[in-house]
């Protein structure tokens, strides 16, 4: 998974997570939530922190510029090079 696809499925999990945080407060505060509702909460959770963590690991896409056969190929220098 590229990183804007990631990107994209993190913040399709937030907004599911964001959905249900209305209904799992609601069952707290009535202290009628069961363990199984609690679970499954904490694992939309977890589902999110997962992808965060990817996230974190997944070397940006930066272009600039055009590469050919492996090198880049501007014909300008970057400020402090050579």
């Amino acid at each position: 998974m590229d990183s804007r696809e990631l990107t994209m499925t993190i913040l399709a999990k937030l907004k599911d997570v964001n959905d249900h945080t209305g209904e799992f407060i609601a069952g707290l505060l009535s202290d009628d939530l069961s363990a199984a509702e609690q679970i499954a909460f904490a694992h939309r959770l977890v589902d999110v922190a997962e992808l965060i963590r990817q996230r974190t690991t997944t070397p940006p896409i930066v272009v600039e510029g055009v590469v050919v056969d492996g090198s880049d190929a501007r014909q300008t220098q970057r400020p402090g090079e050579g």
